[in-house]
């Protein structure tokens, strides 16, 4: 069929003429020398993949040995790449979720728990800073920014380290960074050794969660990848019950205390989940398959097979032909091919971008702000500080199977985001309001409560919204974007704090986070396409 196919395409001007009186139609006048210009280049013959692909179109030319306009070319190799990648997605929802997506996901979650468990103590040991060294507002404030600047950092980076070299070797990189980080603020000797290795911290723990979520979409059936994420989150909140834990035993009033060994404690988590991830935690086979490494292909989608109990075999497909010019069969190098995929995905981008800025807002400046108004609220109170602290960080796990249950419901990620919003905004309300002494308290419970089932819905549309070939990079750029609201947020707190216990306190704060909330719900939401049950490309 390949060979009739291309005679006939081959054929002198008479052949053209023949058909032309057998259809009754003019023959095809040629175009002039001006619009037949290309930039072209050699394809090597493939007859393997021409015939398995039918013989014609694309590949079938290039079978026969013919140059290809370059734009033709590239779109062919997209085209054969994405179906190799839709094989591998198809592979995975036969064999369904089992024992080695819940042993993948309990590697994942370590990441998650080691960031609770940094994250959740800034606050706290940069109120012992500014006891210790006397700072002044800006220092003080420089200081709770540094981290989230590292944080935005390492978040941009993963996408070069996760579409280059792998999902794995980010989330690697991050533990042993975490390590180094926490290790050199625990032995610094002024404000400025301990900035820097608070933004190595930073970054350190930035630079692993997109390449996390990502792991997560690559490696699970559509139906159970809300169900996986839901394992990253519970170890937050696990990771920040370790974190009250250090906190009552070296800062009990979250203001001084034995912060080094606050430090020192907060790096255990990496340090004993790096062994770990070096021997267990595998690359996805989206991604070997990116790179056109079909032995790893088959080596981890057996490995996962045989873990689940499926006695499924994978067959690869046909890889598409290699060329002079062009090099490797996929177009995960191609600038080209690159930027074409983020154009088609800008709007989605955007929308992605808002929806992260606001849960990082959010949650970040949340986290902050929680130990401050929580130490003034627990004056005179039964509990000390870190008890009502813990209390409150306790809220996460009834957090967690609210969100479990909407994200397995029948509405859709879009609306469960327009509902969260609007319940968080409430809560903001009562945080607002003053002269009420329990709206506060309220306040707080309803923003724990909310903010598991926003960020994590939020994540779970990340994680599925891009093309594979993009997928980490673009995660890394709308997790820039939210990692600026994780910066400002804690900045934003200590320069426009009032006088402590006024109404006034925190005002500009929440009034700005009720304004961000609300500009997500009716313009974010708008730009991202519904996700929820969807085959990823």
């Amino acid at each position: 069929m390949a060979a009739v196919s291309l005679s006939s395409r081959c054929a002198p001007r008479a052949s053209a003429s023949a058909r032309a009186e057998r259809t009754g139609r003019e023959p095809l006048r040629p175009l002039p020398a001006w619009r037949t210009k290309t930039t072209e280049v050699p394809t090597a013959p493939s007859s393997e993949v021409a015939l398995a692909l039918g013989g014609g179109g694309l590949l079938g030319v290039a079978a026969s040995g013919r140059r290809l306009p370059r734009r033709r070319a590239q779109s062919g190799q997209a085209d054969v790449q994405q179906a190799q990648q839709q094989a591998v997605l198809d592979f995975i929802e036969e064999v369904g979720a089992g024992k080695y997506q819940v042993q993948q996901a309990l590697l994942l979650a370590c990441f998650f728990f080691s960031e609770a468990a940094e994250l959740d103590v800034i606050s706290p040991l940069t109120t012992a800073w500014r006891l210790e060294w006397a700072l002044v507002t800006d220092q003080v404030a420089l200081l709770a920014s540094v981290g989230y600047f590292g944080f935005a950092a390492g978040t941009l980076l993963s996408g070069l380290l996760g579409d280059q070299f792998g999902r794995r070797v980010p989330i690697l990189v991050g533990y042993i960074g975490v390590i180094i980080g926490s290790w050199g603020m625990w032995g610094a000797a002024s404000p400025l050794i301990v900035g820097v290795f608070r933004a190595v911290t930073g970054f350190s723990v930035g630079i692993g969660v997109p390449a996390s979520l990502t792991m997560v979409a690559e490696i699970a059936p559509a139906s159970s990848r809300a169900q996986l994420l839901s394992v990253c989150y519970a170890a937050i909140a696990f990771g920040a019950l370790y974190a009250d834990l250090g906190l009552y035993l070296y800062l009990p009033d979250l203001k001084s205390g034995d912060w080094r060994s606050l430090c020192a404690w907060s790096a255990i988590p990496a340090a004993l989940a790096l062994p770990i991830a070096l021997l267990e935690l595998e690359d996805t086979p989206v991604f070997h398959m990116l790179k056109g490494d079909t032995a790893n292909v088959s080596r981890v989608l057996a490995k996962m097979a045989e873990r689940n109990g499926r006695s499924v075999t994978w067959r690869p497909p046909p890889m598409p032909p290699r060329s002079a010019s062009t090099g490797a069969a996929s177009p995960s190098g191609n600038t080209e091919v690159v930027w074409q995929s983020f154009q088609a995905s800008r709007l989605p981008l955007l929308g992605s971008a808002v929806l992260d800025f606001t849960y990082n807002f959010t949650g970040f400046g949340c986290g902050y702000f929680f130990p401050l108004i929580i130490s003034e609220l627990a004056e005179g109170a039964p509990l000390p500080p870190v008890g009502e602290l813990v209390l409150a960080n306790l809220l996460a796990f009834p957090a967690l199977y609210l969100a479990y249950q909407a994200l397995q419901s029948r509405y859709g990620y879009k609306e469960i985001l327009i509902f969260g919003g609007l319940l968080e905004i409430v809560a903001v309300a009562c945080l607002l309001v003053s002269g009420v002494p329990l709206l506060p308290v309220l306040g707080i419970f309803l923003l724990k409560l909310t903010m598991v089932t926003y960020s994590q819905t939020v994540s779970t549309v990340k994680a599925e919204l891009f093309p594979s070939l993009i997928r980490v990079s673009a995660l890394s750029i709308s997790g820039t974007c939210g990692r600026l609201g994780a910066l400002i947020a804690p900045a934003l707190i200590e320069e426009t704090r009032g006088d402590p216990g006024s109404p006034d306190e925190f005002r500009v704060f929440l009034s700005l986070l009720a304004f961000v909330l609300v500009v997500a719900t009716v313009f974010g939401v708008s730009l991202v396409p519904e996700t929820k049950g969807k085959s990823m490309t």
